[in-house]
């Protein structure tokens, strides 16, 4: 998440504008002055200011983050996130407000869902995004699992979260691998050796991988838990923040796990605390949820979930990423951590034990 200079100003008007923007540029002072009026009915704005490109690169949506000069503050925020999703789609606003009626508080608050998926939630700077290339450190991941386990064990089991269709997320495997795979084997053949068998089940089965995702013991799993969807605060100022719920869904908790772990932290920093990090994270579900599923159980959905991993490393060497200015360097670090971890953890054989 970078900030740019401040592009759009506006003053104050005085009807609610009820036209959901389509851009940063269309955001006005009435329609945000609607949309706080719900939680601070005496609040009326005088004037916002607009940095249209706050967010980073992203292929979910664009970030606008608009700061509000209040005429009658009345306790309202100083500033607000408002997200244009490239889809749309009521899809995030539905898992959002699913989070706010259990009461997690590690995400941002939701004032409003509006036309074509356009969300305006709470600006929780100045907590700032890690950085995928870097990864996390030790103590980062152990608040990131601290806070998976705690959402994980709010949702297990429960029939609320919304279903996802396995069929597009083989789909989405088959034809990304059509698109990548061939490049990605070619720049990383020595780093490969023997775990190219594994890519290659992973394409071959992809509808048993997708099954697999989306298979019970279910919870509410964020679907893409990596350093630039966690914004973490300064040292004792709480919890991370968890961004960016478009692919959330209903289906293994290990999805989550697997793919942080795998993805955010350097290969031997993994290696070194793999076990214990699982073990800490297991000992936070709910005893009483688990219904006879045992650490053992969450260990070999962990190691077959690397397939997610897998497709996101293939991924970054394709034209979808090809407008980040850190492809290059970005795609060499993801390899080497997944291709190390499926070399560790052979996720197709634990995929074949699992059934």
């Amino acid at each position: 998440m970078h900030h740019s200079r401040e592009l759009f100003r506006w003053t104050a008007e005085e009807e609610t504008d009820l036209t959901t923007p389509e851009s940063a540029s269309d955001i006005t002072v009435g329609w945000l002055n609607g949309i706080l009026a719900r939680d601070h009915p005496a609040c009326r704005l005088a004037s916002i200011s607009v940095d249209p490109d706050y967010g980073g690169p992203s292929l979910l949506g664009k970030i606008a983050r608009v700061r509000l000069n209040h005429a009658t503050p009345e306790g309202a925020p100083a500033s607000v996130v408002v997200k244009f999703q490239t889809q749309s789609s009521d899809w995030e606003a539905q898992i959002y407000r699913l989070l706010a009626e259990k009461g997690v508080r590690a995400v941002p608050k939701l004032f409003g869902a509006f036309e074509h998926g356009t969300l305006v939630l709470e600006d929780v700077s100045p907590a700032r995004p890690g950085a995928q290339l870097t990864g996390c450190s030790l103590p980062q991941a152990r608040d990131v699992l601290a806070l998976l386990a705690e959402i994980h064990g709010g949702f297990w089991g429960d029939p609320r979260v919304p279903a996802l269709e396995p069929e597009r997320f083989a789909a989405v495997i088959r034809f990304n691998m059509a698109q990548c795979w061939e490049l990605f084997e070619r720049r990383y053949r020595e780093r490969l050796a023997d775990a190219t068998a594994d890519f290659e089940w992973l394409w071959q089965h992809a509808d048993i991988v997708a099954a697999h995702r989306l298979a019970a013991p279910s919870t509410l799993f964020h679907g893409d838990v990596h350093p630039e969807n966690l914004l973490f605060r300064l040292a004792g100022q709480g919890k991370p923040v968890l961004i960016d719920w478009q692919l959330a869904g209903r289906g293994l908790a290990a999805n989550d796990v697997s793919f942080f772990l795998v993805k955010s932290l350097p290969t031997e920093q993994r290696r070194a605390n793999e076990e214990r990090l699982l073990h800490d994270y297991f000992g936070l579900l709910p005893r009483a949820a688990l219904n006879g599923y045992t650490f053992d159980d969450f260990k070999l959905d962990y190691r077959a979930c690397v397939t997610r991993s897998m497709l996101s490393a293939v991924m970054l060497v394709g034209p979808r990423f090809a407008d980040r200015p850190d492809q290059p360097a970005l795609a060499d670090a993801i390899a080497a951590r997944v291709i190390a971890a499926v070399q560790d953890l052979r996720p197709a054989d634990a995929l074949r034990q699992r059934g």
